[in-house]
C-alpha cells in the first residue's frame, strides 16, 4: 500500500479533537519506571490484569498499568496528534494498523529478536498490511484467528458428511443438507459487515498472495474483474440457507447456529465464544474454506492482538521487556484459550477441539490475510456488499468498487 508520511499523517489527525480521561488499571509507581500499557479488548482485562500483576512482582523499578480503550485506534490517533504515544499499545491487525504503521509512527522489531519464535506465515500477516519502510516489521501478533467455516459435528455425523475439501465437495453437501430438510448454512446479513467473511476466506483461495493483489489495484494495474469468481462462488452459497437471512444480525446469527438451525456457519473463529454463550454443550468444528483444488486451500488469518510501540519510545528497554513478558508461551496459550484464539509462536498449538480442522494449516504456513484488511477506510466495501448479497448483481458489485476505489486512491495520492 501506498506510503503516507508522518507529517501528513499526525496533520490529518488534527481536527480529531481532544481525549476524555483514560480509564486505568493497576498500581501506582513507587519510584521506578512507569509504564502504560494501551489495550482495546474488554473481555480480556482481568487476564492482562493478572499478567500486569505477575509482571510488576518480579520487576525491578519497573511498573506497568493497563490502560483499556474500547475505541482504541481512535484514541491512539489523537494521541499521535499530541505527540503522547503510549509506552506499549495492543492493537487489531487490520488496516488500521497498517495506515498508521505506514506513516511512520512504530518501533521496528525486525532489529530485536522478538520475532524469532514467531510462526513464519504469522510473522508475514502485519508486514502485509503496511510498515513504516521496506523491510520493517512494526508489530507483534500475539494471536491471531482463523477465517474459514465453523461447522455442527453433529448434524455433520447424523448426514454421514465429512468435511469437505474440494468446493464442489461443499456444494454437494450442502445440497444433501438441504434435501434432509436442514439448512446448509445460516446467515445474518442484516448487519452490514457479515459477508465480509465469507469474502475473504473465498478470495484467500483464489489470490496467489492477498496483499500483493491489493497493492498492484491501488496502483492501478488491475481491477475488480479479477474477483469475479468469488463473487460468484459468494452468490452459490448465499443464496443457501435461512430464508430470513436479511432479518437477522450478527448476534441473532450466532444465536440460530448455536440452536442448531443450520449446518454451517461462514465467520471466524472469533465467532465461537458467542456461540457457546447461546450453547455450552454445542459439539463445534472448523474447516478451511476449501477450493477447487485442495493444494489451493489456505486459512485466511488476521492478527487479533498485534502489540507495538513508539518509534523512538522513551523507555525502550523497559516496554520490549514487558512485550517480552507477555509473548512467554505460557501467557500467549493463556490468552488463546480463554479468547479462542490461535497461538503464534513455534511450536505451539490451541487444544480447542472446535479449532483443530485449522490447525494444521497454521502449523504448515498455509495461511492467507483477509482481503477486506486491505480496503482503504474511504471504500466502504461492507455497505456495498450488503446489497450485492441482497441483489446477487455482480457486474453491479464490480463496478462500485472499482468507481469508488478508484475516487479514495486518487485522494490517497493527493495527500501522500
Amino acid at each position: 500500500m501506498a506510503t503516507t508520511t508522518r507529517r501528513g499523517f499526525l496533520a490529518g489527525m488534527a481536527g480529531l479533537g481532544t481525549l476524555g480521561a483514560l480509564a486505568g488499571c493497576g498500581g501506582s509507581n513507587s519510584g521506578g519506571t512507569s509504564l502504560e500499557y494501551f489495550q482495546f479488548k474488554s473481555e480480556a482485562i482481568d487476564l492482562f490484569n493478572s499478567i500486569c500483576e505477575e509482571y510488576n512482582a518480579q520487576a525491578k523499578n519497573v511498573r506497568v498499568r493497563q490502560n483499556f480503550q474500547a475505541d482504541n485506534v481512535t484514541a491512539l490517533r489523537v494521541r499521535l496528534v499530541k505527540n503522547n504515544m503510549p509506552d506499549i499499545v495492543s492493537i487489531n491487525g487490520d488496516y488500521n494498523f497498517g495506515s498508521i504503521a505506514r506513516s511512520g509512527v512504530f518501533y521496528d522489531f525486525a532489529k530485536t529478536d522478538l520475532l524469532d519464535k514467531v510462526q513464519e506465515g504469522v510473522g508475514a500477516i502485519l508486514p502485509s498490511l503496511g510498515a513504516g519502510a521496506d523491510g520493517e516489521v512494526n508489530g507483534l501478533p500475539l494471536s491471531t484467528n482463523g477465517s474459514g467455516m465453523i461447522y455442527n459435528k453433529d448434524i455433520f455425523d447424523d448426514f454421514g458428511i465429512e468435511p469437505p475439501k474440494t468446493w464442489d465437495d461443499l456444494i454437494a453437501a450442502a445440497e444433501e443438507f438441504a434435501a434432509g430438510g436442514v439448512d446448509p448454512f445460516y446467515w445474518g446479513f442484516r448487519d452490514n459487515w457479515t459477508g465480509a467473511p465469507m469474502f475473504s476466506s473465498i478470495s484467500g483461495n483464489f489470490l496467489p498472495d492477498v496483499a500483493e493483489w491489493y497493492q498492484k489495484r491501488l496502483e492501478g494495474d488491475t481491477t475488480f474483474e479479477d474477483l469475479r469468481p468469488v463473487l460468484e462462488k459468494m452468490n452459490q452459497i448465499a443464496k443457501m440457507g435461512n430464508k430470513n437471512k436479511y432479518e437477522v444480525d450478527y448476534n441473532g446469527g450466532n444465536q440460530g447456529f448455536a440452536q442448531g438451525k443450520a449446518a454451517i456457519y461462514v465467520h471466524g473463529t472469533y465467532a465461537i465464544p458467542a456461540i457457546r454463550s447461546y450453547n455450552p454443550d454445542i459439539n463445534l468444528g472448523t474447516f478451511a474454506t476449501p477450493a477447487d483444488d485442495p493444494a489451493d486451500t489456505r486459512v485466511v488469518s488476521g492478527v487479533d492482538v498485534a502489540l507495538t510501540m513508539g518509534v523512538e519510545p522513551e523507555h525502550e528497554e523497559e516496554a520490549l521487556d514487558f512485550m517480552r513478558y507477555l509473548m512467554k508461551e505460557e501467557n500467549v496459550l493463556a490468552y488463546c484459550k480463554e479468547q479462542v484464539a490461535f497461538p503464534t509462536l513455534k511450536g505451539t498449538e490451541t487444544d480447542d477441539p472446535a479449532l483443530q480442522g485449522l490447525q494444521e494449516y497454521f502449523a504448515n504456513d498455509l495461511i492467507a490475510t483477509y482481503s477486506d484488511h486491505n480496503f482503504p477506510q474511504g471504500v466502504n466495501l461492507n455497505n456495498y456488499m450488503q446489497q450485492f448479497l441482497i441483489d446477487h448483481d455482480i457486474d453491479a458489485f464490480i463496478k462500485t468498487l472499482d468507481t469508488q476505489w478508484d475516487k479514495v486512491a486518487k485522494r490517497m495520492a493527493a495527500t501522500a
